[in-house]
């Protein structure tokens, strides 16, 4: 979990209906070279006669104007349709805007309402999996979403009991399984915290004693400051495949990226890249074309949305000004 944006300095516009020719994996093609003058085709038996030849240049393909409009983000903070700390649930309402039922597994959940990824899906009557080793928050994730599953462990590769550094109230979402991390946050920022053990098991442990997921879920939020690569090595994703998986990628209180420490494990899983919204990164299973192109779009709305809050569009802090 991530402090706040800073206030913005301009008021959003309203967003206009856009056109765009979004492709399709099957629309896109290659062009075959013409074999060399020089090569004689063999004969075709007259029982089989040969198709006509494919052109060597067939031009671009034809593709349909697809037509959409952005719903307006409004500011960050509470009070609005969205909760979330940044874009979060603001992408995955477009990405799942035909949905009205579904399931989300969101671990690092932090609070039910402030900075909640999933609450605008509670209230749309999406149903799931908490899971937050913070005493503190899971207490209010608790009296939150009595009809979610909500469990208090960590989750890493591997059942152990592990040292959490739990951070003072002020910084109480840089509350980590990352010692190091920990350590850094203290010494340069004068955070401070205190050691608890706290249990954790594999993310597919979790799943099947939740009895609630089913075999193919909507999406898989991933905010665990530091400990992301742990967290997707515990996962049976054969078993329990998210349709789309997020994950917080930049270092803590940086823009600093970290994707590359975990997103092997993302693309060795079927998934393939579907966005970034300068805070966290977004994968869809390949398979799931039309999702993909809803992450075009809206990736779209994000960056109108990031130029009216004089927002870098490659991040998440303000655009500087000089």
């Amino acid at each position: 979990m991530f402090p706040p944006v800073p206030a913005v300095r301009r008021a959003l516009p309203i967003l206009p209906l856009l056109v765009l020719a979004v492709l399709t994996p099957g629309e896109a093609r290659q062009s075959t070279p013409a074999a060399p003058a020089s090569q004689t085709a063999p004969a075709t038996p007259p029982t089989a006669p040969a198709p006509a030849a494919a052109p060597t240049d067939a031009g671009p393909v034809p593709v349909e104007p697809v037509a959409f409009s952005c719903p307006v983000r409004g500011p960050f903070g509470p009070g609005t349709r969205f909760y979330s700390q940044f874009y979060e649930d603001y992408i995955l309402s477009y990405v799942f805007a035909d949905a009205a039922k579904g399931t989300y597994v969101d671990v690092g959940a932090y609070d039910p309402d402030t900075g909640s990824v999933t609450k605008t899906f509670y209230l749309r009557g999406w149903r799931g999996v908490n899971i937050e080793p913070h005493p503190d928050h899971l207490a209010r994730i608790r009296a939150g979403r009595p009809e979610d599953v909500n469990l208090g462990v960590g989750i890493a590769d591997a059942a152990a009991e592990l040292t959490f550094y739990k951070f003072e109230p002020r910084a109480s979402g840089l509350s980590t399984f990352d010692g190091e991390l920990a350590r850094k946050h203290k010494a340069q920022n004068g955070f401070q915290y205190e050691e608890l053990t706290i249990p954790v098991i594999t993310l597919t442990e979790a799943l099947d004693k939740s009895g609630t997921i089913p075999a193919g879920f909507d999406f898989l939020n991933i905010d665990v400051e530091g400990f992301e690569r742990k967290v997707l090595s515990g996962l049976d994703f054969a078993k329990h495949p998210p349709r789309v998986v997020m994950l917080e990628a930049t270092t803590p209180l940086t823009e600093e990226p970290t994707q590359q420490k975990w997103e092997d494990i993302v693309f060795a899983n079927g998934y393939t890249f579907a966005l970034d919204d300068g805070l966290n990164r977004y994968y869809v299973r390949r398979s799931e074309t039309q999702l993909r192109n809803r992450f075009l779009e809206v990736g779209y709305c994000v960056s109108r949305d990031k130029a009216a809050k004089g927002i870098k569009l490659d991040g998440f802090m303000e655009e500087p000004t000089k």
